[in-house]
């Protein structure tokens, strides 16, 4: 008795001839299907009477036994063996002759419009630079180029071997569920959830971090939020005096939804506002005007309630505050603006290699131990 093999995935999928996605006769040059996402335990393949694969089966799937022809990381479903299971996450393909699951995604080329952006349920290696407009996203992900431009998404860690630099007009956006690495950064917007180390300097960012921030060259521009502690080894600030603001002891995650609400929260007020005088001049029959106004005031009220339980949350964090530290074994310069919990202090005169830190509500300067102070004493 023949058998056919139907696939649940392309058998004839190449990633080095790819189509734009698109729907309604729209092309998307930016989606083009770079892999084939499988999960653990799902369904790649089965085995089918030769009847009821249509009048024109695919000549190549008939076989006479069913037996796969199965590769690494796939397995049979032991209750139901027709059918053919993915054994891991990753990415499903033919080789040489096999079925297969790849753990890890190299893509041996620049992130651009040959790729298209790529989301993979594994980890990814890039032997190449994410261009400007273009996005990644993987379990752990490596660039081993630059990030220009680009958005790239790690739900573990993320390295960025070439640096990280913002595009014409745009910031590069990345985002770590885990740690974050990279030589340095410039216009860029960073998340992660745990720490964040850059090699050289960092300059005119919006950095996250869920524990600490070591930069060992340079900080200037931007706003750096840590929940634990912050090293600059050599300048922090510069004689430009470039505003640079450092929170210290606040969850990021939790500081970047509160600026979230705070702008949904701004734009609402002012849609009352503008439905209040617009309202003034109507009838009082005008309905749909009233119903809109009294829905967004419904919403305002929601959403400042939300905001005040968030804050309340963030408060619970200031008896652990005292454990916040900024270390400069380098100088620190005017501009800087230093925030722990709700204390704030504004460096008004060049220090160097010192040390901030919370005493008694107040943000205190301390020389910065010997033992700190690695080349820069």
């Amino acid at each position: 008795m023949p058998y056919y093999l139907q696939h649940y995935f392309n058998p004839d999928f190449n990633h080095l001839n790819l189509k734009p996605g698109g729907s309604g006769g729209a092309s998307d040059v930016y989606s083009l299907g770079y892999v084939q996402n499988v999960i653990n335990g799902q369904v790649l393949a089965r085995f089918i009477p030769l009847g009821a694969a249509g009048a024109r089966p695919d000549q190549r799937f008939i076989l006479d036994a069913p037996t796969f022809p199965a590769g690494p990381n796939t397995r049979v479903d032991p209750e139901h063996p027709e059918y053919l299971l993915a054994a891991a996450n990753g990415y499903v393909f033919y080789l040489h002759g096999r079925i297969t699951v790849k753990k890890l995604l190299n893509v041996r080329q620049d992130i651009s419009f040959q790729t298209g952006n790529i989301f993979f349920v594994g980890d990814m290696a890039v032997h190449g630079s994410v261009r400007a407009g273009f996005s990644v996203q993987g379990n752990n992900v490596r660039v081993m180029g630059m990030v220009e431009g680009g958005v790239v998404r790690a739900r573990r860690n993320l390295l960025i071997e070439g640096g990280v630099r913002g595009g014409a007009g745009s910031h590069s956006k990345l985002d770590a569920g885990g740690k974050l690495l990279t030589p340095f950064m410039e216009r860029v917007e960073a998340r992660a959830r745990e720490s964040i180390v850059v090699d050289k300097y960092c300059l005119y960012c919006t950095i996250y971090a869920g524990s600490n921030l070591v930069v060992r060259q340079q900080v200037y521009g931007g706003v750096i939020n840590a929940y634990g502690s912050v090293y600059v080894g050599r300048q922090l600030g510069n004689k430009a005096a470039v505003p640079t603001q450092v929170f210290l002891g606040y969850d990021p995650v939790s500081i970047r939804q509160l600026e979230k609400l705070d702008k949904i929260l701004k734009d609402l007020s002012q849609a009352v506002t503008h439905l209040n005088a617009v309202a003034g001049h109507l009838p009082p029959e005008t309905n749909e005007i009233t119903r809109k106004l009294r829905a967004r005031r419904r919403q305002y009220a929601d959403l400042l309630k939300k905001r005040e339980q968030l804050w309340s949350r963030l408060t619970q964090d200031e008896q652990a505050m005292e454990g916040c530290r900024l270390l400069v074994p380098g100088k620190v310069y005017p501009g800087v603006e230093i925030s722990i919990g709700r204390t704030f202090m504004a460096v008004e005169r060049a220090r160097e290699a010192v040390l901030f830190r919370l005493k008694d509500d107040e943000i205190v300067v301390e020389n910065l131990p010997a033992a700190l102070r690695g080349g820069h004493s």
